[in-house]
């Protein structure tokens, strides 16, 4: 039995370890029909209101384990979303664990089709950002191919980094040309980095871990190497999805602004990275925001990117469903932004989701 490992402890997760996959034939004739599947909503809620609920952060998990290493099952997924008034959810099931590159392939192909069965299952319920084998371009190109072309995914999803490699690395150019070319939406979860483990972190004992500050700052870590290689610049046809409100990086968008009255920065290499403004260059990214409901944490994203642009995401299954949505609702904002978060920003990213 492989060992499972999970994102929110940073490591990371394993694919497809426990995961039954159906077989081809019949998983092949089941995933034909996912995008028309998709659109036939099971909630009357969806149909009578004329849109959707959707929760686009939300976990798979391949070892039928939570984090707490209590049972997880799609049934119980499927109720939480039930019991809140969610009516679709976009999930993730995880980074590629880091192992050779044949295994690599083998074990997003596995994932990605595990994924979708539960699409196919539970028709208009569920979607998928699909995994890659990142540290394998030629295989990430072949599976980006075959999660748009055959499995019909939402997106793709990616971790902040790949050991010591944050998404700006050069190695990953190739997966962001064909990202670009394909228009596609990148869904990014933190990891946890080599940089700052508990074995350098003296402070993460016990309960505390990673989420609790490394994850916010791994996002914003990897939108700066994003930013450092221009991929946001040259590459304006992905759009990229943050969660947790885009970390710490909001908070920073001010102080990075004043290095152009720094000597060892200055007007010139701000302008390089940010032709328009770093908060032009913010706005262009999206953000999910489970973890970032409180109301200062929700009014500074709020003020620094456009309404259209600020999605739902409840964390499910390492937080209850709602933990999210009675954080959301207990906001005091306009209804127009309201209905935006709730799902009519994420149908007109996401257009197989609008009803």
């Amino acid at each position: 039995m492989k060992q499972k490992t999970n994102q929110h402890a940073g490591v990371y997760q394993c694919g497809c370890c426990s995961a039954p996959a159906p077989g081809r034939r019949q998983f092949l004739a089941g995933s034909a029909g996912l995008a028309a599947a998709a659109m036939m909503p099971r909630l009357a809620s969806a149909a009578t209101a004329g849109q959707r609920m959707i929760d686009v952060h939300h976990h798979f998990e391949p070892s039928y384990k939570n984090v707490d290493g209590s049972a997880w099952s799609i049934q119980a997924a499927v109720d939480q979303l039930d019991l809140n008034g969610v009516d679709t959810a976009i999930a993730f099931a995880g980074a590629i664990p880091e192992t050779n590159a044949h295994e690599a392939r083998k074990r997003a192909r596995k994932t990605n089709e595990w994924s979708t069965q539960f699409c196919v299952d539970h028709p208009g319920r569920f979607g998928l950002f699909a995994s890659l084998p990142m540290n394998d371009v030629d295989g990430a190109l072949a599976e980006i191919a075959y999660v748009f072309d055959v499995l019909k995914a939402d997106g793709i999803g990616l971790v902040t980094n790949y050991q010591d490699a944050w998404l700006g690395d050069p190695k990953f150019e190739p997966i962001f040309v064909e990202l670009n070319r394909r228009k596609a939406v990148v869904y990014v979860h933190p990891a946890q980095a080599p940089c700052c483990t508990p074995a350098t972190l003296t402070y993460e004992k016990g309960s505390i871990s990673a989420p609790w500050v490394e994850f916010p700052t791994n996002t914003a870590r990897t939108i700066l190497s994003l930013w450092n290689a221009r991929i946001t610049q040259r590459m304006p046809d992905i759009k990229f999805i943050f969660c947790h409100g885009g970390g710490v990086m909001p908070i920073l968008l001010g102080r990075i602004a004043g290095f152009d009255d720094w000597k060892s920065v200055g007007p010139q290499r701000l302008a390089e990275l940010f032709p328009q403004g770093i908060y032009a260059e913010f706005s262009k990214l999206y953000f999910e925001c489970a973890q970032a409901y409180a109301p200062e944490a929700f009014d500074l994203v709020r003020k620094v990117v456009p309404s259209t642009h600020l999605l739902f995401g409840s964390d499910y299954s390492y937080f209850p469903v709602a933990h999210a949505v009675n954080q959301f609702k207990a906001l005091d904002i306009p209804d127009d932004l309201r209905r935006k978060i709730r799902g009519s920003n994420a149908a007109t990213l996401l257009p197989r989701w609008q009803t």
